[in-house]
């Protein structure tokens, strides 16, 4: 299964130390070597960087590691592929706009309820499931991981019952509805 590492802070916070330590088990001291991904949230923009190389050998990584970002909220995900192609499309974190927001999903492990029946399907030529109201998709899959795909399917069901940002409360008692499904 893929690692991923997250910070959630209540004043900015430089996250090289931590990530550093999280870059090299993206293949050099583990075997999570498909592909990496980080977004950093900034006021109410992200900053997102995604390599399909192994983080411990990306020349990104060993960009971002040296950067002096400082932040209240990021994420990042080093890859070990059991769904999709090594590819940059599959790598996480994934991003969308809705309602004037980024969201960004990472996730580890698998979701079956989203993954291709066939595994030489790609995401062009699967059908995956709809959650909640959902009966017109706007957001779709480019990749070819479960992830996306739930990812992408919890976006349409939220964006099909919210016309615009719901209240804190009962956005997290949608997405826990959601969950349910899944």
């Amino acid at each position: 299964m893929c690692q991923l590492l997250g910070m959630n802070c209540a004043t900015p916070t430089d996250f090289n130390f931590s990530f550093r330590g999280f870059k090299c088990r993206g293949g050099n001291t583990d075997i999570h070597a498909h592909g990496w991904g980080l977004a950093i949230y900034e006021g109410r923009g992200v900053r997102t960087f995604h390599d399909p190389l192994p983080c411990a050998e990306s020349p990104i990584a060993d960009i971002v590691s040296k950067y002096p970002i400082k932040t209240l909220n990021m994420m990042a995900h080093i890859r070990y592929a059991t769904q999709g192609a090594v590819s940059l499309e599959n790598v996480h974190p994934f991003q969308r706009e809705m309602w004037g927001i980024q969201w960004t999903f990472a996730h580890n492990g698998e979701v079956p309820k989203f993954s291709p029946k066939n595994p030489q399907e790609s995401c062009e030529t699967t059908e995956f499931p709809t959650l909640g109201p959902c009966s017109d998709a706007i957001y779709h899959p480019i990749g070819d991981t479960d992830s996306e795909a739930v990812f992408c399917a919890m976006l349409n069901a939220l964006r099909a019952e919210f016309t615009t940002l719901p209240t804190l409360p009962v956005l997290y008692e949608a997405i826990q509805k959601l969950s349910c499904e899944i």
